[in-house]
């Protein structure tokens, strides 16, 4: 019954390519600068990933991963807003709406999508239907499930963070705390990922490790020249 899931699997990867490039494409500007900085296609790049990997998340009817790019399409959506020069930012209580509204309109998504499909038994929390996956697999459990929403939880906090930074000093800019929860997420997430055979989750982080070691290093190089001045 999971046919049709298992030949749309492959779209996927657009999103792990197109969330990889954006860390090439800071850490490219970041280099030219000298220091950690963020060029505003980054966050277009983002937000382009965030809508694929949605939509991705809701074919694969995997609800907590859907949630989390519903909720940092809406982070994408507002450093675009904060960077912008031409007027002044959305106010606080939009964001707010924005996310409350991108929460809500998911799990309504997941409950259209299983009334529709009441032929065929789903789970909102399961593993992609891939062309490698085996049938005589062992299931993964929910002790599996949780420890991967848990490293994920955290890989994806680095971006709540940065959004409540960016609220409070109305900048859009990447900390050296970013990078930290990119990488220390990216280690749990990639264990879960691999143990549920799901390539699409694991191609973008493996792109961007490099990115995210050479981040700490150019702001650990400005920090020390910035001090010695």
């Amino acid at each position: 019954m999971d046919d049709w899931r298992t030949y749309l699997y492959p779209l996927g990867f657009l999103s792990s390519i197109v969330f990889g490039g954006r860390f090439l494409v800071q850490w490219a500007a970041s280099e030219k600068a000298g220091r950690t900085v963020v060029p505003p296609l980054f966050w277009q790049l983002s937000l382009l990933g965030n809508l694929l990997l949605f939509i991705h998340s809701l074919i694969q009817f995997q609800l907590h991963l859907c949630l989390f790019q519903a909720i940092n399409g809406v982070i994408s959506w507002r450093n675009l807003d904060l960077l912008q020069t031409k007027r002044l930012p959305q106010p606080f209580g939009t964001v707010i709406f924005l996310f409350i509204t991108s929460i809500f309109s998911t799990i309504a998504l997941f409950a259209i999508q299983d009334l529709w499909l009441q032929h065929e038994p789903l789970d909102w929390f399961r593993a992609p239907a891939t062309f490698w996956k085996l049938s005589t697999d062992s299931p993964i459990s929910l002790l599996w499930h949780c420890f991967g929403l848990g490293g994920y939880t955290l890989f994806n906090s680095r971006f709540w963070l940065q959004w409540w930074l960016a609220e409070k000093s109305h900048k859009s800019e990447l900390t050296s705390s970013f990078w930290w929860f990119s990488l220390v997420g990216m280690v749990i997430s990639t264990v879960y990922f691999f143990r549920t055979s799901d390539l699409v989750h694991l191609v973008g982080p493996l792109i961007a490790l490099v990115p995210y070691i050479r981040n700490l290093m150019l702001a650990r190089q400005h920090k020390i020249a910035t001090e010695s001045l």
